[in-house]
């Protein structure tokens, strides 16, 4: 008796060690990652979703988090909502659209600052994407589901938006998802066109501005238009009759939409 309970209390102590040790090495990594930098007090080492989800290894829920923005060498604090449990999690979602509550008709200045709320529909904002994708690889997914509840997702191996001297142009390439077609490089391809808006013309319809109205379409938001789109995912909610997304020369118009993004092969770290 006295010697099962004394093997007992050996197990339990050793399992306590091997515990302990690992919490160790977990602290004493965030405690390097944070050398590197002077964080201030209280705030997590991490300045985007991946890195939140590679520093936190508790189960963290999808939320807004407080993260710490390098953006031009400069400390700023910022609001990030991470999608953690997508495809394994360390999603920074930059745009999403669930009930048309807010307007995304607007002009240059507000696309590249952001808009919306953080918890309903938002753009996160140009000038933000451009200084999270200047370094590193990054994936773009986006999740999408139609008015019968069914869902389908878009993505892509890379995804880059440029500076602002070249008016935010987007970089996209490897496609895969559960579509039977590629929307951005289809017909029109989004590949390196420049972002406009209605008072920034950037696209190539030579006799007018995509972002202001196109047939029936009109108040188009903010987007990287060819002549005129495949997918515009800033347009109009619900549009009486040009869609979203386009497949095969058909267009739809999802009713909740999010684009998300995150280094490549974060979610398998």
């Amino acid at each position: 008796m006295v010697t099962t309970l004394y093997i007992i209390l050996i197990s339990l102590f050793t399992t306590g060690i091997i515990a302990s040790i690992h919490c160790d090495q977990k602290i004493n990594e965030i405690k390097r990652n944070t050398e590197k930098r002077q964080y201030p007090c209280g705030l997590p080492p991490s300045d985007n979703c991946c890195s939140f989800k590679e520093n936190h290894f508790d189960q963290s829920p999808s939320g807004v988090y407080k993260m710490n923005s390098w953006c031009s060498g400069r400390l700023s604090i910022v609001g990030m909502y991470c999608d953690t449990t997508t495809a394994n999690g360390g999603w920074t979602v930059i745009q999403r659209r669930k009930d048309g509550s807010e307007n995304f008709n607007r002009p240059w200045a507000d696309y590249e600052k952001g808009f919306g709320d953080l918890n309903g529909e938002f753009w996160y904002g140009l000038k933000a994407m451009n200084c999270l994708t200047q370094t590193g690889q990054w994936e773009l997914r986006v999740d999408f589901e139609f008015p019968n509840k069914t869902r389908s997702y878009l993505h892509y191996n890379l995804f880059r938006v440029g500076s602002v001297s070249e008016e935010y142009p987007l970089t996209i390439g490897g496609f895969t998802g559960e579509t039977p077609t590629d929307p951005f490089s289809t017909q029109q391809s989004l590949n390196g066109m420049k972002f406009s808006t209605y008072d920034n013309d950037n696209d190539r319809w030579r006799t007018g501005n995509c972002a202001m109205k196109v047939g029936n379409a009109t108040g188009n938001g903010g987007w990287w238009y060819n002549n005129c789109w495949n997918i515009n995912l800033n347009s109009q909610y619900n549009p009486a009759r040009y869609g979203l997304i386009g497949f095969g020369g058909n267009y739809y118009n999802p009713s909740w939409i999010e684009m998300k993004i995150h280094l490549l092969n974060c979610a398998t770290q």
